[in-house]
Order: structure tokens, then sequence, then C-alpha cells
């Protein structure tokens, strides 16, 4: 793009187990998607390590280092560590994964050797175009949040409550309680710092968050008022992951929110039927979004690598995006597998 402008692209969750090329027919054509933009920001959901004991959990994944350069070949240029898995095999398999991703050169967020690392934002430019990128989880398994003396992940701790209606229950016993959710008060007037710090250097703040709840395809109740509110402390951009399905895209004041992008490569859901996820393409100038163009992909179901979807599928994500947000315009573009969505400011 010509100056004062750039293309970000920023991807589902990044579960890779062994090698692959991002030349691969028919994978290719989406990974040119990826380098065709000037930044490319993923989540890296995999520790890469060979030392270390699995913690006990449902799955616990870990890689060759070495797949640090598989990651890069992709196009991609900064990741995110903030999610689940990256304590998979404790401190020592996050502590390998930071060292082979600085060795490989790539760039990371939301996780670190303590809290204050695990915070630190990493700033790109292209194009004169200044971005910072921060990351975050929702999604902290005993143990995994960093802290002042521990390696983990940049945490978000959600306070989980079951509302019961008592009149209800005498007309239907066994009716479901409401499940309401609260993001603890420290925790995000620490965010909103963090990224009104990191605007203060750069014209947009990018985060990735890792939250929701795994395969339910709508977000939880603590994720609309946190999202907003880092709109309004500062950043331009919210980049969900984790629920592997792909949720709606908002506007608020300033920024964009995008809930949920569902899988990208995912290799450890080899031989099930993924669900459909997208990847999404921003352009930007010094002070504003001016577009959000979503291509709908679709994960192989034995291979775990993406591919990009058809106009059939395109047409499908639009009425998906319009039923699950009908505040927001979505349009098909020359009736391709793209969806854009204009950002008005």
């Amino acid at each position: 793009m010509s100056k004062n402008n750039l293309e970000l692209a920023v991807t589902g969750d990044f579960m890779i187990s062994h090698e692959f090329s991002p030349n691969q027919f028919p994978f290719k054509r989406i990974f040119e998607v990826l380098k065709r933009a000037d930044l490319v920001f993923a989540n890296l959901e995999t520790p890469l390590g060979r030392e270390g004991y699995p913690r006990e959990k449902m799955f616990a994944f870990m890689a060759d280092p070495a797949l640090a350069r598989v990651v890069q070949s992709t196009g991609v240029d900064v990741v995110s560590l903030a999610n689940n898995h990256m304590l998979d095999y404790g401190e020592q398999g996050l502590v390998q994964t930071l060292d082979a991703l600085s060795r490989t050169g790539v760039p990371h967020v939301g996780a670190g050797r303590n809290i204050r690392e695990a915070s630190k934002p990493v700033f790109l430019e292209k194009n004169g175009v200044r971005i910072a990128f921060l990351g975050y989880a929702a999604t902290l398994p005993l143990g995994a949040a960093a802290s002042k003396d521990r390696p983990g992940i940049a945490p978000v701790h959600v306070t989980t409550s079951y509302e019961m209606d008592a009149t209800l229950l005498q007309e239907q016993p066994g009716n479901p309680p409401i499940v309401r959710t609260s993001v603890d008060a420290k925790d995000e007037r620490r965010i909103c710092g963090e990224i009104r710090k990191a605007r203060k250097r750069a014209d947009h703040v990018i985060v990735g968050i890792h939250w929701g709840v795994a395969f339910i395809n709508r977000p939880q109740e603590y994720q609309q008022p946190l999202a907003r509110k880092m709109i309004e402390a500062g950043a331009s951009l919210i980049v969900g992951h984790h629920p592997h399905m792909r949720h709606h895209v908002e506007r608020h004041k300033n920024g964009v929110i995008l809930y949920s992008l569902g899988d990208f490569v995912f290799h450890d859901r080899v031989d099930m039927t993924g669900e459909s996820g997208m990847l999404a393409t921003v352009a930007l100038d010094k002070e504003k979004i001016r577009a959000v163009r979503l291509w709908p992909i679709s994960v192989h179901e034995k291979l775990g690598l993406p591919t990009l979807g058809k106009e059939s599928d395109a047409k499908l994500l639009l009425k998906e995006m319009k039923t699950l947000n009908p505040r927001e315009t979505f349009t098909l573009d020359q009736n391709t597998l793209v969806l854009k969505v204009k950002v008005k400011r």
C-alpha cells in the first residue's frame, strides 16, 4: 500500500504440530493473502519446546521449536501467546517458546517471564503507520497467569456466578441457571492503562484476546463490556480467539471488535469436521480504520490447513453475519468470497 496506508491481516487460532508448506495447493491461495498484507497478527496456540511435563488437563500440546520458522514462512509478523495452551508443559514449555520465537525473529506478545514482560507491547511500523500489539487471555488454567515473580500469560480474571429464578423452578424443576460473568475490576484498569500507554506511542493499538467458550457461537456476558472499554481506552481493533467458531463483528466508537475468527491452522483437529472460520484484512491509515474485509475459510478435515471459501461460502457468511449482528452493514464484494465491512468515522 502507499505511504500512510497499511493493510493488516489477522487470523484465527494457529495450532501447529508439524511442518507444512504455505505453497501447497489448494492452501496456497490463503497464504498469498497473508503475504500481500503489510503486517500479519496471529494467535499461536501451541507451545514450542522439547522439555517439560504435561499439565493435568484435558488437552496438552507441544511442538518442535523448529516450527517457529514454519509460522514465519506463512507471512506472520507477530503472534499472541496469551491462550489456555501456552502453559500446557508448564513454565518450562513457555520459556522454550519465548526462546524459539526470539531466535527465529518472530515478535510475540501476551506471555513472558513475568507480568511486566507478558504485558509489554510490540511496536511495528510499515508505510509510515505505527502499530502497537498487545495480547491477553481470560482462559486461565490454574497457574497460567503471569505475576511479578512467575512466568505466564497476561491475564484477564473473570468471575462466574449462577442466577436462579426460584419461581420458575417451581414450575420447571431443573431449569438451567442464568450464567453471569464479569471482569475483575483491577485487571480491567490495568489493561486499559496499558492500552492508553501504548496508544501514546502508536497510531493504532491492536489487542488479541483469548476469551469466550469453546464451540459456543455467541460471546459471554463479560466480553462486550470489556471490548468496548478497551476501545474507549484507545484500541482500534480487538481480535478474539478461542471459541473455534466465528462470532459477530461490531463497531464501537473509533474501533472494531472481531469477537472470534474461528480456526486457521489446526493440525490437532485432523479427521474431525471443523467449524468454518474467517480471515480478516483491515485497511488502516494513520488516523482510522478504513474498512474490514472478511474472508470465509474452512479448515481441511484431514490436513488441518485453511482453504479459502467459494462464492457460496461468502454468501453463507454474509447471511450469518447479518443474523449475528443486524445493526452492521455487510456487502458481498463483486460476488466473490470476500465480505467487506465499511467502517464510518
